[in-house]
Parts: structure tokens; sequence; C-alpha cells
């Protein structure tokens, strides 16, 4: 690992905490406040609206937000994981490998951490979602009452399913690219639509809420050594393990 590669990014790092420091405060001064309330109200609305006459659409959303369906997604995620290792040339593929376990584990860590200990048991934010807040809103759970669907709830900020899909989206084009970077992200707002199209998220819970988390994270993690430091010692790890076991078996 040479210096270059070791430095730290701080423009990079200055722009990701600048970017977060901007998000949070036009969510919490009063005048631009309600420039997002007017926002969320507006395009809840309109996503929401095209629920209503359409059951084959209604049918759709309902299985994106069945809980199933994250299996579907995480498996998803990890077909992006392979074919970004197999476009690799073979002596690259290990440190392919170890930089999305970096990515899977990482985003784990900032999910449980953040997500559930700080916002969900120490640092609870009770904020109604547009289904509880809207009253002519469409509940999907009313039309498809036969499938278990997740349409409202009293502490909506910040979206788990957001802050996994922008973590997996903004670390996968930090190490793909463009090539394989861009359909990472666009799968990564389709994600981030189940929860919001029902009603059960608002968008700055997207924006704001999971946007935050991720660029503070994603800017520790990628401005700094840190990634390049774990990614080394993964990859010292598995071959120290491939090594042992070699010479175990010709014991």
């Amino acid at each position: 690992m040479t210096f270059k590669e070791n430095r730290w990014k701080i423009p990079r790092l200055i722009l990701c905490l600048s970017s977060a420091f901007f998000l949070i405060l036009t969510f919490t001064w009063a005048p631009t406040r309600a420039l997002w309330e007017a926002l969320d109200i507006a395009f809840f609305k309109w996503i929401n609206t095209s629920l209503v006459d359409s059951p084959t659409w209604q049918l759709f959303w309902a299985c994106a937000n069945h809980r199933y369906a994250d299996w579907i997604e995480d498996v998803c995620i990890f077909v992006f994981f392979i074919f970004f290792v197999r476009s690799l040339r073979k002596e690259k593929r290990l440190q392919g490998s170890m930089q999305m376990l970096f990515l899977v584990l990482y985003s784990a860590a900032i999910l449980y951490l953040v997500n559930r200990l700080i916002f969900r048991q120490n640092f609870i934010i009770y904020r109604d979602s547009p289904t509880i807040v809207i009253e002519d809103s469409f509940r999907l759970s009313q039309a498809i009452s036969w499938m278990r669907i997740k349409v409202d709830s009293p502490r909506c900020f910040p979206g788990d399913h957001a802050t996994t899909a922008i973590l997996f989206a903004a670390g996968y084009a930090f190490y793909a690219g463009k090539r394989f970077g861009i359909p990472a992200i666009l799968y990564a707002t389709f994600l981030c639509m189940p929860r919001m199209i029902v009603g059960a998220h608002w968008l700055s819970d997207v924006i704001v809420g999971s946007g935050v988390i991720a660029l503070l994270s994603l800017s520790f993690a990628f401005c700094t050594p840190l990634h390049l430091w774990c990614v080394e010692k993964m990859k010292s790890s598995f071959t120290f393990f491939k090594k042992f076991k070699k010479i175990k078996s010709g014991l």
C-alpha cells in the first residue's frame, strides 16, 4: 500500500460532511422544514394515488413490501457482487471479494449500531408516516387484506431499507465504477420506493434520514484509510487461513 493510496481524501470528506450538515440544517430550520413538508406531501400523494385504479400495480407493490421480498432483494445484491468479482482479472478477484465483504460487514454494522441501537432504542424520533397523517391516503393493506403489508409507522424516521439501499449503491459504485455502479444506483432507487408508495415512509425519511447516515458513515469509511486497512487485513487473514489449511492437510 503506497502513501498515495493511504492518505485521507480531505476534499471529499469535507464535501460529504458539509452535505450531511446542509440536509440536517434544512430539515430542522423552520422555513426550509416547511418546504420539506410540502415536498413530502406532494410526492406521497403523487405516488400513492397511482395505486388507486390498478389492481396489477397494487399486487406488485404489495409483493415488493412483503417480508419475503427482502430475501429476493438480498439475492439481487449478491448477484451484483458476483458480477463485479467475476469481471476482475483472476489475480484481482480476492481483492474484489474482500472489498464486497467489507461493504457487507460495514453496512450491517451501521444498520445495527445507528438505525437500531441509536434511533430505535436510545434516541427515538417519533414521526408519523404518511398514511397516519394524510386521511385520504390509499391504504394498500385494505385493498389486499390477504397479504401482510406494512403501510404505517409512528417512528418512520429514518428508513432502514433506504439506509441499506444507499449504503449498498454508494459503496458498490465506489469499488465497481460506473459500469456496474449506475445499475446499482438505479436498483437502490427502486428499493427505496416500496415503503414510500404505500405510505410507511416520507421522502425526507429517505433523503434526510437515511441520506445523512449514509453520508457520514461512507465518508468515514471511504474518505479515510479505514476501508483500505480493513480490506488488507481481511486479505491477510484469508491468505493465512488458506496456507494453514494446506499445511494441516499435508500433515
